[in-house]
């Protein structure tokens, strides 16, 4: 019993100890953000400024191309989101109900697509786009981001997908309902928890990729928001409240979708976990 106990109690202590060297950054960037210059470099230094001041946010967002770019991470974000948890549960559903030659090894070689590094789909997915006359667009990054989000979705999907009865889906079809609509009014429905896990990896994923982004865009108004602030970055390089204030508007839109879906993101990990 004291073991058990010793145990717990260590747990916890590792797990508040990591949550600290998480949090903390996080605390530091956003206390920076709301400093005035003259605590940039003030010693001692404080984690939270003593006049809070929004100027390094005038400063990031006067005249500046940040709005744009917030606004593209969203499209492609939104939209390629869509078409990955759409796909991706149609594929994990076909793969966890139906029964063809070659079912597992399709689920397998599909997934395996997530251990190929993101460099070396960058030429690639260039030479693609570029016969697609896609190159500069929004579509191509959707394009590209729809195609890596997918595996992760049948991934987690399928698992969900398996754990609902037949029985469930069969008295459905009995009452009149085809096999597309068994799976968005019936399966969907049940697999929600899942949907939401997924949402937030593909989410997650997305928001923050950087070098397809780069690779596939050229011109500025096309740029998504990481691209966009490295350049903005690399021009106040050394302004550590405004370079705080981008980097502030990156994180905050994914811990507002965390916080969101946390109820279910938390239930799709321990549901997924008894599969």
């Amino acid at each position: 019993m004291k073991t058990n106990r010793g145990f717990v109690y260590g747990s916890y202590i590792i797990a508040v100890f990591w949550a600290l060297i998480s949090v903390i950054p996080l605390l530091w960037i956003a206390g920076l953000a709301f400093k005035g210059q003259s605590e940039w470099t003030a010693y001692p230094p404080t984690l939270w400024p003593k006049n809070p001041t929004t100027i390094n946010f005038e400063r990031a967002l006067h005249n500046s191309p940040i709005p744009n770019y917030f606004m593209n991470s969203v499209i492609v974000t939104v939209v390629s989101l869509f078409f990955s948890l759409l796909l991706g549960s149609l594929a994990a559903y076909a793969f966890a109900r139906l029964r063809f030659p070659g079912r597992n090894f399709g689920f397998y070689l599909i997934f395996s697509t997530r251990m190929i590094p993101a460099l070396l789909t960058v030429i690639p997915l260039y030479v693609i786009m570029h016969k697609l006359h896609l190159l500069n667009s929004l579509w191509s990054v959707i394009l590209a981001y729809t195609a890596t989000g997918i595996p992760m979705v049948v991934f987690v999907m399928r698992g969900f997908f398996e754990g609902v009865p037949k029985e469930i889906e069969e008295a459905g079809m009995i009452d009149g309902c085809s096999r597309m609509q068994s799976f968005f009014m019936i399966m969907l429905p049940l697999v929600r928890p899942g949907l939401a896990a997924s949402a937030i990896f593909v989410f997650v994923r997305t928001w923050n990729e950087f070098i397809v982004a780069l690779t596939l865009t050229s011109s500025d108004t096309m740029r998504t928001l990481p691209v966009g602030l490295r350049n903005a970055m690399g021009q106040r390089m050394g302004e550590l409240g405004p370079m705080a204030a981008y980097a502030l508007i990156a994180i905050i839109p994914i811990i507002i979708v965390f916080l969101v879906f946390q109820k279910h993101f938390v239930s799709g990990l321990v549901q997924g976990s008894n599969k």
